[in-house]
């Protein structure tokens, strides 16, 4: 079975690869073709099928694995030195909209869905991070301010990263309930905290001195500069987790300092293709995530779950934005569209996966939640890029 599911995926990965500009026309984006291949595959497997197979103790590090080297990724080409100067609209989507939105997205959980504070406040930081993946025809669209394209951009590279040590706290909460107190879960937090920090400072400061080494002695090869940035990502975050710390943050902590202090202009080149290895990676994430949706509605649908998803779209989103570009320079047009385009991506697909070993009522629904919403968000988010990119004259 499984070798049938890997020739699919390569048939749709070929077919995708040969046909990108008129899926995109068609307002087919890959995360759209991918999760849709994920159900179909799913749907042939039966409910004891591939799914059942797939080993988590295995999958789970491998989809960690890749979170990590996309924010490391994200955070490396953020350029925080010309972030204030030029990038305005992104400081008030992090600073303002961010926390906004998880505490709306709290308030609108805790409403709906019979769910505790921290819960609730769980399930709105599963849902809050972007991903600009999901409308890359926007980003690419010349007709669109230039400076829409780099806000929408820049918060997508960053808010994942600010969003998972919020997670990573209130995670062992919902977990453990009433066995884990406060003062025990902030030790534990600050632990891993200090952990990855000094991790990422260390290896970022070795790599860096190497790989200006290795460009001196003329040492580096176009057939192993594309894994360069990839095995930074995966050594940093895995030997952090090895010594009890947080790998993400580490990841987007090392991926910040490289922005910082790796300025050899090489750099963007090396980016560029380790995010083209970890776009590849991607695209199977969103199949076993297409498969894992498709095993959940199986089981019958929540419509509170599926509520509180539409909520999430439409309001818990669009509001916080619009409230906290009231005072800036951005005229209603470009306010509604930045409100509009939060599309949830990798980040909330991989909180998901960390969830599913626990699988107690309250984690459930958090989960179904979730789901919900990441995938009206894929199809909705996917299937508007072209309409409001095509609406700037």
């Amino acid at each position: 079975m499984i070798y049938y599911i890997l020739a699919s995926a390569g048939l749709v990965l070929f077919i995708y690869s040969i046909s990108v500009r008129q899926l995109v026309k068609a307002e087919i984006t890959a995360p759209i073709l991918f999760v849709t291949l994920g159900a179909v595959i799913s749907f042939f497997a039966g409910k004891e099928g591939v799914v059942m197979e797939l080993d988590s103790d295995i999958m789970l590090p491998v989809v960690e694995v890749i979170l990590a080297v996309v924010l490391f990724s994200d955070a490396a080409r953020t350029r925080l030195r010309v972030l204030y100067d030029s990038y305005q609209l992104s400081l008030r989507l992090l600073l303002v909209g961010l926390p906004l939105t998880i505490l709306f997205g709290a308030i609108f959980a805790y409403w709906l869905l019979p769910l505790s504070w921290i819960g609730a406040t769980l399930l709105a930081v599963i849902i809050s991070p972007t991903d600009a993946a999901l409308c890359k025809g926007f980003l690419s669209e010349p007709r669109v301010p230039v400076r829409l394209r780099e806000a929408i951009n820049v918060e997508s590279g960053l808010n994942d990263g600010l969003c998972v040590p919020i997670f990573l706290f209130l995670l062992p909460v919902v977990v453990h309930g009433e066995n884990a107190t406060l003062s025990t879960l902030s030790w534990l937090f600050f632990r891993e905290l200090s952990i990855a920090c000094v991790i990422a400072i260390v290896v970022t400061w070795i790599s860096i001195m190497l790989m200006r080494k290795a460009k001196t002695h003329h040492l580096f090869a176009t057939t192993t500069s594309p894994f360069l940035f990839i095995s930074v990502a995966t050594l940093v975050f895995s030997l952090t987790q090895a010594l009890h710390g947080s790998g993400f943050i580490a990841a987007f902590v090392c991926g910040l300092l490289f922005d910082r202090f790796y300025d050899d202009p090489i750099k963007d080149t090396l980016l560029k293709d380790s995010e083209h290895i970890a776009d590849f990676a991607t695209l199977l994430i969103w199949t076993l995530f297409g498969m894992m949706s498709l095993n959940l509605l199986s089981q019958g649908m929540n419509i509170d779950a599926l509520i509180f998803a539409v909520f999430a779209i439409i309001v818990i989103r669009t509001l916080p934005i619009i409230l906290c570009l009231m005072r800036s320079d951005t005229r209603l047009h470009e306010r509604m569209t930045l409100a509009w385009f939060g599309p949830k991506g990798l980040a909330s697909v991989v909180f998901i996966l960390m969830l599913m070993p626990t699988m107690d009522s309250d984690v459930s629904l958090i989960i179904e939640a979730a789901v919900y919403t990441v995938l009206l968000s894929i199809f909705m988010h996917g299937v508007s890029t072209r309409p409001i990119s095509l609406s700037f004259k």
